[in-house]
């Protein structure tokens, strides 16, 4: 496929450990990678999108506090470009700092985003089947393509992905709808989407950058407006000390509310020959480096 127009977004998120709400209420802690597995992580998905995406159109976001774990990693894709978040105030600024600038740059892209904290085992078929969700956009600019995984068992505390049928005019890539979203749910729900074909979302996302910005401006305004004096300044000599005043006025915001909540915005490429860990991989991070 052409890759003139193809972006990607490398995403480290949050170092920290978030106190989240699960099934029937109750209080738990998100799982985060630890630092002694993040920078593995982080390499081998600078690496994984480096195989589809060009360097020089290749991003990775990282948090000021955090670059510490991820500049060796860097110093070796010496083409991709950084992008320093001033403080992490969740997922929905991470991806649409870098978004805003792709936009500005070729309003016309393509952009795939690729999560850090996943050990994924098949890594150049998994990027195969980006390319080919990438094709899907092209035909339908205005969906938002989800990679989803074979649920390796039941207790994953992450969204699932409900299954529709296929896209029309997308059958040939086997893209399908999505009936729902379904996120952390009850081990009851969880063994009846086991048994079903549901799939668990990866968040390696596939969309044009104007289908992006779309869902951010309709479902996260706030997001979009409180960078809205930080474009004008892309590449220019302010932009650093704007982008600082810009973050102490950003909104803590989660991606999820604009992509993983609403299924008529969203297809699925289901993945079935890949193994994607969204637990923690540290185990087995540690069984590769020794």
């Amino acid at each position: 496929m052409m890759t003139d127009h193809l972006w990607g977004i490398v995403l480290t998120g949050s170092a920290e450990h978030r106190p989240v709400r699960g099934p029937h209420n109750r209080r738990l802690r998100q799982s985060r990678v630890p630092t002694s597995a993040r920078h593995i992580l982080f390499r081998q998905a600078l690496d994984r999108a480096a195989r589809l995406i060009e360097p020089d159109q290749l991003f990775a976001v990282v948090a000021r506090d955090h670059r510490a774990y991820y500049d060796t990693e860097l110093s070796e894709f010496p083409g991709v470009r950084r992008i320093l978040q001033p403080a992490y105030r969740g997922s929905a600024p991470e991806l649409f700092l870098p978004v805003l600038r792709i936009a500005a740059e070729d309003p016309h892209a393509t952009v795939v985003v690729v999560p850090s904290g996943q050990l994924v085992d098949g890594e150049a078929r998994l990027m195969a089947y980006v390319g080919r969700a990438a094709q899907a956009v092209e035909r339908r600019p205005d969906l938002v393509v989800v990679i989803g995984a074979h649920p390796l068992g039941l207790e994953i505390p992450c969204t699932w992905i409900d299954p529709g049928n296929l896209v029309e005019g997308l059958e040939t890539l086997a893209v399908r709808t999505v009936r729902r979203f379904v996120g952390r749910p009850s081990r009851g729900e969880a063994i009846a989407l086991y048994a079903g074909d549901a799939l668990v979302n990866t968040h390696v996302v596939i969309a044009k950058v104007s289908a992006l910005l779309e869902l951010g401006h309709r479902y996260l305004p706030d997001v979009l407006e409180t960078f809205e004096p930080l474009e004008a300044a892309f590449g220019m000599p302010e932009e650093r000390l704007l982008c600082e005043a810009v973050y102490e006025q950003m909104p803590y915001a989660d991606i999820a509310h604009a992509l993983f909540v609403r299924p008529h915005h969203a297809a699925v490429l289901p993945v079935s020959d890949v193994r994607i860990s969204t637990e923690d991989p540290t185990p087995a991070v540690h069984a590769l480096a020794s």
